[in-house]
Formats: C-alpha cells, structure tokens, sequence
C-alpha cells in the first residue's frame, strides 16, 4: 500500500489544488486522472472492508445459534454480501473501472492485518468480544478509506469544474482534443 499512502498524501496535501487557474490544461487534465485512479483503488479498498465488515455482522448476528457454523456462513454468503448493514450517503458513483491496476496484496495490506482470507473462516469459532474488536477496527478504517475518497471526489469535481470553465470562456477548445 505505499504507493497509494503515498498518492493520497500528495493528493489529499491541503495546497495541492493551489495555483490551478495558473496551471495548463494538459496538467489540469493530469491532475485529474492521478486523482481518478486513486480513487479507483480507494473505491476497491472500501469495497474489500465493507464485504469484511458484513461477513463479522452476520458472525454476530448468529453468535452461539446454530446459524453461526461455518458451513451455514458459507451458505448464506450471497445474501450476507448482497444485504449487509447500511452504508453511508455517497456520492454513488459507479468506477470507471472495478479494481485498480496494482497489486492486491499491497492495497489490502492493512485489511489483511485485522482479518485476511485465513482467518476469515475462523469467524465462527471467534468470541463475541473477538468479533466486535475485528468490526470496530475494520469499520475505522472503512471510514478513513471514505473520508479519503470523499475528498478525491471533490478534488475531481473541483478540477472537472476547472476544465469545463475554460471551455467556456473560450481558453480550451474541442479542437484543441482533436489535434
């Protein structure tokens, strides 16, 4: 993950958007899309606790019943991944693309030290307080992972908004994209 903990300081540094009606378009632009493929592993990230942070609710939800047996998590993990508890307001924007282009391992290296594969089918056999503590460490970071692309999307927006004012005050025209 240090290519995006890197990324993300230097993306989300408070002077990053600083000078950008002095800068070109062509780094306007540029801006845009380093901001976009952070995103786009932020996004995945965020994707990866939530599925995390549901398999731990449904442990929870059938802690010491029959239901809490690994075969029964097993055979309800449609429904777990498809219901699970509700998420914060978004933005619900659909990626351009589902998973970054860059190792899987790196990006869900901190996911991984609270609950990787492995030990994921240990949940069943985890104490209640075991499961909270695994939830409340995965519901942090899933909330960081969220302020964090929270913030690019406005940074986006920000820079879309840079680049459609210049095409309408004449600074940037649809030739210019063609040549």
């Amino acid at each position: 993950m240090a290519w995006l903990d890197t990324e993300l300081d230097r993306l989300l540094a408070p002077d990053y958007l600083e000078g950008l009606h002095q800068r070109s378009l062509e780094d306007v632009r540029a801006m845009r899309a380093e901001c976009q493929e952070a995103e786009t592993a932020v996004s995945y990230l965020r994707r990866m606790a939530q599925g995390r942070l549901d398999l731990v609710h449904a442990c929870l939800d059938h802690h010491g019943d029959e239901g809490g047996a690994l075969e029964s998590l097993v055979e309800r993990l449609p429904s777990i991944i498809g219901s699970g508890p509700p998420r914060p307001q978004g933005y619900g924007r659909l990626p351009s693309q589902m998973s970054p282009d860059l190792d899987k391992d790196d990006l869900t290296e901190e996911l991984d030290a609270v609950l990787d594969a492995e030990h994921t089918a240990t949940l069943t056999t985890m104490s209640e307080a075991e499961l909270r503590s695994v939830g409340e460490q995965l519901t942090a970071i899933e909330q960081r992972i969220s302020d964090q692309r929270r913030t690019l999307h406005e940074r986006i927006d920000k820079l879309q908004a840079e680049i459609v004012s210049r095409y309408k005050a004449g600074e940037a025209s649809v030739d210019g994209l063609l040549a």
